[in-house]
């Protein structure tokens, strides 16, 4: 995406903690005890992708601006 496309949220650190808690639960619940196998599930691999993708881009946002 390009720069010019990007979207900016403005939240405060309570907010922005909370989404960290729901996405970092829902990351250790996906990845940790969803027995993925992407072999079986490979028509769902690309939403694992956006998935992690998604929560590499926030964590860093969060620890640059909110720890």
């Amino acid at each position: 995406m390009s720069k010019d496309k990007t979207i900016w949220i403005e939240l405060t650190p309570t907010d922005a903690n909370a989404l960290m808690v729901m996405i970092e639960a829902d990351m250790e619940t996906t990845f940790t005890y969803g027995s993925i196998d992407p072999i079986n599930e490979w028509e769902q691999i690309d939403l694992y992708a956006y998935k992690l993708l998604a929560y590499q881009k926030y964590k860093t946002w969060y620890q640059e601006n909110v720890e």
